[in-house]
């Protein structure tokens, strides 16, 4: 008959306690006083957006920059793991370097948003007390506000779900934040186009709220259709999580977004006398402001200028420039079509205006993209392929 034997815990024994008081060292085992002592600050001190954004997902210490250590214990069928370095062509030392310039985290951003709505409410509500649709031009709202500016909300909400697997695969904690914000930031502006539309059907009898009419305009008009075919291809046709923020952010927004918005809707909702499409654009071009710091902050900064990958990185910026901006240019010489639409203003909607316009965009995006990943383009000549069938 076997004897059971107890065993005699530390806590319990005075010789096992003995021994383990002997083995305790007679310094501090931890000199550490600082919360998130791990997380190396970008600025002065560390930010309440770094404390509750970093390191917040699991990191093994094969993902760049992360600190735990091991494997996934889910994993998808197949045996791909959670997270893995195969999600991307671009290389980093740390992915955990990037960081939002805004500081943007779920509180600030849902506060910000909060801000908007109460401030477009009362805008809203003077608007009608006044009467000032009455000053909007027939053809301009009917035609272009309920079609043709409908229409783009399709476009900023295909770019909206062009970032749902990005928010799913990114490496690190910032560049998920910096990704998904951009991305609540896209379908925001896709739904004050809509919110101009169900606004202006409360207060013109007979104006459509359906979105009906804009998205067979999307699916159908020659002047949305390459917009329609590089939205689709970068939503649904790209694998690679840095080569879709690249092709939203780096070539498709900053060139055929910022033409729509700023320099046809911008600019010629003033010789109409519409004075409401204004107030939203400049909520989006606030957005997109906010997104481009960030995105240079990423692209520019944390994986451009790593100090052993650097060089691979912009050589993938440029594979992936050369491969989206024929694209896009074409997207935007389609779109140019609009313009026999409207009526042809001197300095406004002609020719010269309408060539003007797209250098603007185009010499931007040359200065604030292109040069910065040393992508040789000629831009008068982009200028004037885009340009080809204006007259």
């Amino acid at each position: 008959m076997a004897i059971a034997s107890t065993i005699k815990r530390g806590l319990t024994d005075p010789g096992k306690a003995a021994q383990i008081l002997a083995a305790i060292p007679d310094h501090e085992l931890d000199s550490q006083r600082r919360m998130n002592y791990f997380v190396t600050p970008r600025w002065k001190r560390l930010s309440e957006y770094e404390i509750l954004t970093l390191y917040t997902q699991p990191n093994p210490d094969w993902i760049a920059g992360g600190l735990d250590w091991g494997d996934w214990t889910q994993k998808f069928h197949g045996g791909r793991p959670s997270w893995g370095n195969e999600s991307t062509e671009l290389r980093t030392t740390d992915w955990y370097r990037h960081r939002d310039p805004a500081r943007r985290w779920h509180a600030p951003y849902v506060k910000d948003k909060s801000e908007e709505w109460r401030y477009t409410t009362r805008f809203l509500e003077g608007y009608s007390a006044e009467g000032a649709v009455r000053s909007i031009d027939p053809k301009w709202r009917d035609g272009i506000l309920d079609q043709y500016w409908g229409a783009l909300l399709f476009s900023e909400y295909g770019m909206f779900n062009a970032h749902s697997s990005v928010s799913r695969d990114t490496l690190s904690d910032t560049i998920r934040s910096t990704a998904t914000f951009a991305a609540l930031d896209k379908v925001d502006s896709a739904q004050m186009i809509q919110l101009e539309r169900n606004f202006l059907s409360k207060i013109v009898p007979g104006f459509p709220e359906s979105t009906e009419g804009p998205k067979k305009i999307w699916l159908t008009d020659p002047i949305y259709r390459g917009a329609r075919e590089t939205v689709e291809e970068f939503w649904q046709g790209i694998q690679d999580f840095n080569e879709i923020l690249w092709a939203v952010h780096g070539v498709y927004d900053p060139l055929f977004g910022q033409f729509a918005r700023r320099e046809f809707f911008g600019r010629l909702a003033a010789h109409y006398g519409d004075g409401l499409t204004p107030f939203f654009l400049n909520q989006t071009q606030t957005y997109f402001q906010t997104t481009k710091a960030a995105m240079s902050d990423l692209f520019f900064y944390s994986l451009g200028d790593d100090p052993e990958f650097g060089d691979h990185n912009r050589t993938w910026y440029r594979a992936w420039t050369n491969k989206w901006l024929q694209k896009t240019a074409e997207a935007l010489h389609d779109f140019l079509g609009i313009y026999a639409k409207v009526d042809k203003v001197t300095g406004v909607s002609d020719a010269p205006a309408i060539k003007a316009a797209v250098a603007r965009v185009v010499n931007d995006w040359v200065e604030d993209y292109a040069k910065k990943i040393d992508f040789k383009v000629d831009a008068d000549k982009l200028i004037a392929s885009i340009t080809r069938d204006v007259k």
